[in-house]
């Protein structure tokens, strides 16, 4: 078994049959065609969060950013009231290290408790979820983590939050989008949209830290990307490979 970002970055053969256009000049059309900047109230673009040197593992601050999303949304509270929550410091905490420990499959070269220019850079990201979700988010239901069954050689997958009908992956990162994480976006679209049940018909991706957005409507990107085919077509057509028993998953790497 591998996860959905190990396949999105490998069988180089499989996406570029699949999505052949797909190109550079495409992501380059989505990085700065699809994206909107967040605002303030009053209309002002929102300032990206810099990095402070002072902060040992950038994965670490966005995974704690993240869970106080989450509490903020579950627990019905503003952000500004959790940073004054020392239970709920500590937990997101503790949430983040196992999380990035996990997807790194070993220790980290960080202890706990973060510094508190690390808990304040997470507190900054956080809040522009806040924002977002104050844009995008009006009378939607918001799911963070969604399950979505794995098949063949692919592991059970959590994408990043739902919104209604919409599917964003949340990367909080510096570098503008790549080929790969469009690929992980349409895994988890073809592996949820294959059920029969579609669930979202929008998809998109959340950037908390450079204070930007995208999204897009799914079956007419991927009709663009693949060359006119059905998005159900190339839905089934990644099911249909990940099923395959013969595939020799240590090729790949």
């Amino acid at each position: 078994m591998i996860s959905e970002r190990t396949f999105a970055r490998s069988f180089a053969s499989f996406w570029s049959e699949l999505l052949p256009l797909l190109t550079p000049n495409y992501v380059h059309i989505v990085n700065y065609g699809f994206r909107d900047q967040l605002v303030n109230n009053h209309g002002i673009p929102i300032d990206p969060v810099k990095k402070n040197p002072a902060v040992r593992d950038p994965s670490v601050v966005a995974e704690f950013a993240f869970f106080i999303a989450q509490l903020s949304v579950s627990e019905g509270v503003g952000i500004y009231d959790i940073r004054t929550n020392d239970n709920y410091i500590e937990k997101a905490q503790k949430y983040a290290y196992e999380i990035v420990k996990r997807y790194e499959g070993g220790e980290l070269n960080i202890i706990l408790p973060l510094v508190q220019e690390e808990i304040e850079e997470g507190l900054a990201i956080a809040m522009n979820y806040e924002r977002f979700f104050e844009i995008k988010c009006r009378n939607k239901k918001i799911e963070f983590g969604p399950i979505i069954s794995g098949a063949g050689f692919i592991s059970e997958c959590k994408a990043d939050i739902s919104v209604g009908n919409t599917l964003f992956e949340v990367k909080t990162i510096n570098r503008n989008l790549a080929s790969k994480d469009i690929r992980q976006l349409i895994i988890y679209l073809a592996l949820q949209g294959i059920t029969g049940n579609r669930k979202w018909d929008h998809a998109g991706f959340f950037n908390p830290r450079r204070a930007f957005y995208y999204e897009f409507q799914v079956d007419e990107v991927i009709r663009q990307i693949s060359g006119g085919k059905a998005p159900l077509e190339v839905f089934q057509e990644i099911y249909d490979f990940i099923t395959i028993r013969d595939i020799q998953i240590d090729s790949v790497f």
